[in-house]
Parts: structure tokens; C-alpha cells; sequence
């Protein structure tokens, strides 16, 4: 009896055993087979989405997309977020204002707010420059993001934008051999074009100098800083006048005409000037909250010499102070800050 217990006893031991032995076995191996997993995915990531390839000459960037339906919609995000990255990249290491001086000024050497006002709206109308040498060269997938690596040649690139500098120079120099005679407008009108060039040569000076190994635009040349100081000049020395129309008008003449010399324009009388602003305007006036609220209602017609109207435009003027006399000055402020702007697209866009 005592012999029969034993040898149970030790058959449900080794039951037990077995049971147990089975139980552990599988829970031993899958951490195994996940880190196997685990490592496999890893090898199958490529480098560049965590350290970006060193090459000489060659710049890169990286953009990763979430992927929520479409792969393929994931991947084009991902490498319009590599080509931004990549041109930050560049930004990182380039410090300073690349646009080429091209600035001879007159007096005290600083550009006049004539000056000033047409540049700015000039360069707002001239279309970035784009690096089509940008290429997205490898692309990967792991099922939850997709990833994109942007390449640019940064010699090829810089070749492509020297050529293209080239050519605005070859254009400018064209536009730089008239001579036209007159008044200073018609002086003046056959050269405009030169300013768009001007803008388009600044901005395509300032990526070569992004992209470039030398980190360096193209300076002008003599002459072409001699047509820049040319079209400068006969901007300043541009004479205007200013006719009102209406009693609203003469009552912010004044001033807008204070404002407009301070911007350096020449104010003459019709008969001398270049171009001629007829202006009416209607002024209105509230108090609100302990501030005071002049409205002008304006409208005006750019006038050659010959009586022919450039352009026209109606816009709302105001100033806001406390004081009621300060939120008239303002309005009448903001009246000539509008002609100024008038003048800039109508000297670039209107005058044919």
C-alpha cells in the first residue's frame, strides 16, 4: 500500500512537472520571437531618417507624415516637408541679409521713402525664386509613417542661378543704353522695367548665396549700379501735385501735401508737375470709448502731364486718438500714405 502512494505521488509530481514545464515554455519564447521582430524592423529602417547623409557639395533634408488613408498621398506630403527641411538646413548656417547693395543714394546715402515704397511694392510682385534642382531621391514606409529625403546638387543649383544672374544682367544693361530726353517722367518710363529686374536679380542673388558653398550672391557691376543711382535719382526729382476736388479734400490738403514732401516727393503746381493726384474726400467723425474716430472717405485719379488718368482708386482713411485734432492729423497721414502707395503701382503697373 505504502509502495502503491508512492509510486502515485510520484506520477502526479511528474504530471505536474510536465504541466508546468509546458506552461513556461511558450512565455520563455515570445519575448525572443517580439525582440527578433523588433530588431528586424529596425535593420529595415534606413539611416538617413535619423542622420542625414554627408556629402560634399550636396545638401539634404528629411519630412515625415503620418500616414492616415493613402500611402502615396503620405509620401508627397512627407517629401514637401523634406524640401522645407532641407532649406532650413541651409538657413541654419547663413547669417546676415543677402540682398545685393545695390543702393547709391543721394545726400545722406540712405534710399528716400519714394524710393523705399517703390522697391518694397516692386519686390512683393516678383515671384520667389525655386530651387528646381531639389530632388526627393528615397522614400519609406512602416505602416504609421511615411518619410521622404530631399537631395540638391549645391553646384548645380548655384551654376543655374549665376546663369540666370547673367541673364537680368544682360536685360538691365539693355534697358541701362536708352537715353530718353523730356521730363523727368518720360526720362524716367522707358526705365521702369529695370526695376522689376532689379527685385527678380536681388531675390536670385540671395538663393545662390543660400545654396552656395562660397555662401556668396553676386555684387552688381559698376554699371549697373550706375542705372540703379540713375533710376533713383529721377525718382526723387519726380514732381507731383495735388488737386482737391472737394471741400472734404482741401480740408486734408494741407497736411497730405506736409506728408507727401516728407516722403520726398517735389510738389508743384498742375502745370509743372509730373503727375497730377485729383483727390475728393468726405470726412466723417465719432467719439467712442474717450477715443476720438476721423473717417476719410477718399477717391482719386492719377493724372499724367497730358490730363491722360493712369489710375483710380477709392479707400477709407482713419485715425484714432483720444484727442480729436491727433485723429484728424492721423486720417490726414493716412490720406498721403495712400497716394504714396498709389504712386509706387502706378509708376510699376500703370505707366505703359
Amino acid at each position: 500500500m505504502s509502495f502503491r502512494k508512492h509510486k502515485a505521488g510520484a506520477a502526479v509530481a511528474l504530471a505536474l512537472s510536465a504541466t508546468l514545464l509546458a506552461g513556461c515554455l511558450p512565455q520563455s519564447a515570445k519575448p525572443q520571437q517580439d525582440s527578433t521582430k523588433a530588431r528586424a524592423e529596425r535593420a529595415m529602417t534606413p539611416d538617413w531618417i535619423t542622420q542625414l547623409p554627408q556629402r560634399n557639395g550636396m545638401a539634404y533634408g528629411v519630412g515625415s507624415m503620418e500616414i492616415y488613408g493613402s500611402v502615396t498621398d503620405a509620401i508627397k506630403r512627407a517629401g514637401d516637408l523634406a524640401r522645407v527641411d532641407l532649406v532650413s538646413q541651409l538657413r541654419v548656417t547663413v547669417s546676415g541679409d543677402f540682398s545685393v547693395d545695390t543702393q547709391e543714394r543721394s545726400g545722406t546715402g540712405q534710399a528716400s521713402e519714394v524710393q523705399q515704397n517703390v522697391r518694397n511694392y516692386v519686390r512683393s510682385q516678383v515671384p520667389d525664386v525655386q530651387l528646381d534642382e531639389v530632388q526627393i531621391t528615397e522614400t519609406h514606409s512602416d505602416g504609421k509613417y511615411a518619410y521622404a529625403l530631399a537631395e540638391l546638387d549645391r553646384a548645380q543649383a548655384a551654376a543655374r542661378l549665376r546663369r540666370q544672374i547673367g541673364d537680368i544682367d544682360t536685360e538691365l544693361r539693355r534697358i541701362g543704353a536708352q537715353q530718353p530726353q523730356g521730363s523727368t517722367l518720360q526720362q524716367l518710363q522707358p526705365l521702369l522695367p529695370a526695376l522689376k529686374q532689379f527685385a527678380l536679380r536681388d531675390k536670385t542673388s540671395e538663393q545662390l548665396a543660400l545654396i552656395s558653398t562660397s555662401r556668396s550672391g553676386l555684387a552688381l557691376d559698376d554699371d549697373l549700379r550706375a542705372l540703379q543711382a540713375r533710376i533713383d535719382g529721377l525718382l526723387d526729382q519726380l514732381s507731383v501735385a495735388l488737386v482737391a476736388l472737394d471741400a472734404g479734400a482741401d480740408a486734408v490738403s494741407g497736411g497730405v501735401l506736409e506728408v507727401l514732401t516728407q516722403q520726398g516727393l517735389r510738389v508743384e503746381n498742375r502745370a509743372n508737375a509730373d503727375l497730377v493726384f485729383e483727390v475728393s474726400a468726405t470726412l466723417s467723425s465719432k467719439a467712442k470709448g474717450g477715443s476720438y474716430y476721423v473717417f476719410a472717405d477718399t477717391r482719386v485719379t492719377v493724372r499724367d502731364a497730358n490730363g491722360r488718368a493712369l489710375s483710380s482708386f477709392s479707400k477709407q482713411a482713419r485715425g484714432v486718438s483720444g484727442l480729436a485734432d491727433v485723429a484728424r492729423q492721423a486720417a490726414t497721414r493716412n490720406v498721403a500714405a495712400l497716394l504714396g502707395e498709389e504712386l509706387s503701382i502706378t509708376l510699376v503697373d500703370k505707366l505703359r
